[in-house]
Formats: structure tokens, sequence, C-alpha cells
């Protein structure tokens, strides 16, 4: 006679498979993996690519009246790749010079000064830059 076969007890039955992770956190992982290879691009390019050298543009913005002198307001942009620090700007107007100098000017950035004048500047300011160093 044949053996009946044993019937499983329905609450002590163990799934022939396990579930996998969910899709949640296969999503999840893979926004992981673009973050983190986008960040290596990032580092790698500006690590390996060329710099540019600091490049100071002075520009006049604003020219006011204050306390019987005239304020010039100048910004100052560095369109290079580089910081430029204890960065010298001149202005001359008719026969008077004034200067200052900018702790740094990070590249790509940008630095507000004032110089003063006994004139109004407004019509014959020259703006130049007499130098920097590279910290």
């Amino acid at each position: 006679m044949a053996a009946a076969p044993k019937k499983k007890n329905a609450g002590s039955a163990k799934p022939d498979t396990e579930p996998g992770p969910p899709v949640l956190a296969w999503i999840m992982g893979g926004l992981g993996l673009a973050l983190l290879l986008t960040c290596l691009a990032v580092i790698l390019s500006q690590g390996l690519g060329e710099t540019r050298p600091p490049d100071i543009r002075p520009r006049l913005v604003e020219v006011r009246a204050a306390d019987g002198q005239w304020l010039a307001e100048i910004e100052v942009r560095n369109t290079g790749g580089e910081t430029a620090a204890d960065v010298q700007i001149e202005g001359r107007s008719g026969g008077e010079t004034a200067s200052v100098t900018v702790d740094y000017v990070p590249a790509g950035g940008k630095a507000a000064v004032v110089l003063g004048f006994t004139q109004n500047p407004r019509s014959d300011l020259h703006l130049r830059v007499r130098g920097w160093t590279e910290p």
C-alpha cells in the first residue's frame, strides 16, 4: 500500500523563494549611484582641467556726493579661473588719484570698493588694476 502524502500545515509553510528588495530600494540605490558618479565627474574635471589665471575687471557702478567729497563705487569682478589676493585698484580723475586694495576676489566672484575724490569723477574716471598676488 502506498503511503498517503503528508499534508503540510498551512501555518508553518515557508515560501519557496525569499522576496527581493523592494522597488523603492532599487530606485534609491540608483539615484545614490548617479549622484556619486556626478560628484566624481565634477571633482575630476575641476582637478584635471586647465585653470585660467585671474582676470580682474573694475567697473564704475555709482558716483555720489557725501560730506564734501565724491565717492565712486567700483565693482571689481574676477572673470578668471583662479583667486586673486591683495588686488590693487587705482582710479584717476583729472589730476587726482585714489587707490584701494581688495583682500581677495575669488574666481568668478566680485567685490565692491569705494574711491574718494574731491571733484565729481563721473565724466573722466579712468580705472586700472595695478596688480595682485596669487594666494
